[in-house]
């Protein structure tokens, strides 16, 4: 027997061993087409050993460090702004129906979820200027 055709005996036996077992598992994707084409469950994993391309490695650079915030920096700034902004209007308005209105808009705003989310994942407090307690 040549050397190629042991070669090729014994990867079939092991192919038929793994395949009675369950699920093939491969860093190459061409044999994991052609073991799936012979009707074998088969997974494809990234090699931990291999090392990242310089095209990974950019795409890293660009992706930068994860935020440990759900909410984005953005979104918790503008969130901020608006409610500077609208705490800024209720009190420099007359007592009246108006007024009323704008502090019922204010403690709904304050109630929305992402907004909550934001300051608290934050550790901020919600500062109405002291209009809602």
């Amino acid at each position: 027997m040549k050397k190629s055709e042991l070669k090729e005996f014994i990867r079939e036996e092991i192919i038929e061993i793994l395949s009675e077992e369950g699920s093939i598992t491969t860093t190459d994707p061409k044999k994991a087409e052609e073991l799936a084409k012979k009707g074998l469950d088969v997974t494809v994993t990234e090699d931990e050993d291999k090392e990242p391309t310089k095209a990974e490695l950019e795409k890293e650079k660009v992706k930068g460090a994860p935020s440990k915030f759900k909410v984005p920096t953005d979104q918790f700034e503008d969130f901020k702004s608006k409610l500077k902004t609208l705490v800024g209007k209720i009190k420099d308005m007359e007592k009246g129906a108006e007024k009323d209105k704008k502090m019922a808009a204010l403690k709904q705003f304050i109630k929305k979820p992402e907004l909550v989310k934001a300051f608290k994942e934050r550790d901020v407090k919600i500062d109405t200027g002291g209009l809602v307690g």
